[in-house]
């Protein structure tokens, strides 16, 4: 009897303990709040990905081709409301109404004039309380156009930082702090990206209010050997969710929440062997920075992740599944250069998405060029397209993009 209470009393504080450590386990999960995405696994698995995985229907905008309205390069930044479409280069920002297509203005202008722009910035996107849209300004100063009239609004002075005043004054191209992107916090606050392109940058982010007043300077831990007087710029990947700025460095496998208190760690790709080395980036040469992965252009919705990767001289397409826990890639191998999500829904052209809109519709363009090689690779297939699918056949190679824009599950 008491080898039976003794047994019961072991298995007992057995249970306590192994329930108090999955409780702690889940509570250390929760509190960090890092999802990690196995990309190893799904390159080793990679295969088509169908756009009905993820979404239910796609809206075709043909974008006006005119003397006034032609893009030799854009961006799909995003849509205002459900009548206007957003578009920029590095030396234009521009308006398209969303139901035709027509050209609708421009905002702003690039110029050495007072009110003229440096760099549209095509990593900056609007102020929807203030219905304004940002550009880079001179020196490190920030513009903010008035999406209803295209007038300037409002400059932004640069951070007061003395490394950035001691760059402009130095003369030098090589030891050199400067921020080489921005995001927008809510609010109006805004981070800005001091690239590493010394090998030494003490900084990593700094965010700032609309007045230049630094609200906190985050520190950069990493380093490597700088070789020569080369200037790299690195892609850098700034993205807005949930009222939240997220950010990734190319040589680094976390996204970061931009907070002004916290710099939270919240996604985590997974890249095993194929983790590019910070310390080797400017001594690797391009062959072997093609061995490596760069997950690029991270974003977000309440059920998905998704993400390119640059991989082998490829660039192959993909999504997390935050239900199921499942990271999926296309597969490159289907084509020569980039692999985008499979268009089943309207069987035409693949999916390559830019950005995600307010309204949570996920947004992407394809070049007239692909639209016109399409229809003539695949003249057996135009009868069973829709009607507006099928009117875009007099399309030329030089015209405007084709606006995507889908609805997600």
């Amino acid at each position: 009897m008491l080898q039976s209470k003794a047994t019961y009393s072991v298995f007992f504080f057995l249970a306590v303990f192994m329930l108090l450590a999955f409780s702690c386990s889940n509570e250390k999960e929760s509190e960090t709040g890092l999802t990690a995405i196995n990309l190893v696994e799904a390159y080793s698995n990679a295969a088509p990905i169908n756009m009905s995985d993820f979404a239910s229907d796609i809206e075709y905008i043909r974008l006006e081709t005119g003397e006034g309205a032609f893009y030799k390069w854009f961006f799909l930044k995003t849509t205002l409301g459900d009548s206007v479409i957003l578009m920029k280069s590095t030396n234009r920002i521009s308006l398209f109404d969303r139901k035709t297509g027509t050209y609708l203005r421009d905002i702003g202008r690039k110029g050495d004039d007072p009110e003229g722009f440096s760099n549209a910035m095509t990593g900056l996107g609007v102020n929807t309380k203030n219905k304004t849209v940002y550009a880079k300004g001179k020196r490190f100063d920030l513009y903010e156009y008035s999406l209803d009239e295209g007038l300037l609004v409002k400059k932004i002075p640069g951070p007061k930082i003395e490394a950035l005043e001691a760059t402009l004054n130095s003369g030098s191209f090589t030891d050199v702090s400067l921020i080489t992107s921005y995001g927008i916090i809510k609010d109006g606050l805004i981070a800005g990206y001091f690239m590493n392109m010394k090998g030494d940058e003490p900084y990593k982010l700094v965010v700032y209010d609309i007045n230049g007043e630094i609200l906190n300077l985050y520190p950069n831990y990493l380093s490597y050997e700088k070789q020569g007087i080369s200037i790299r710029v690195e892609y850098t990947d700034f993205h807005n969710y949930n009222n939240g700025l997220f950010f990734k460095e190319n040589f680094n496998d976390t996204v970061f929440n931009v907070g002004v208190d916290t710099l939270q760690p919240v996604l985590l790709y997974e890249l095993g062997k194929y983790s590019p080395p910070y310390a080797e980036q400017e001594s690797m040469s391009d062959e072997k920075k093609n061995e490596y992965m760069f997950v690029r252009n991270t974003l977000q919705s309440p059920d998905f992740v998704f993400y390119n990767v640059a991989f082998k001289e490829q660039f192959a397409y993909g999504y997390y599944n935050r239900k199921t826990k499942e990271a999926l890639l296309s597969d490159p191998s289907t084509s020569n250069s980039k692999t985008g999500y499979t268009n089943d829904i309207d069987n035409f052209v693949p999916f390559y998405p830019t950005s995600i809109n307010a309204k949570g519709e996920m947004l992407g363009l394809i070049t007239a060029e692909e639209v016109y090689e399409w229809f003539q690779d695949n003249p057996d297939k135009i009868a069973s397209l829709p009607k507006n699918l099928q009117a875009l056949q007099n399309i030329e190679p030089e015209d405007n993009p084709i606006i995507m824009i889908a609805k997600l599950k």
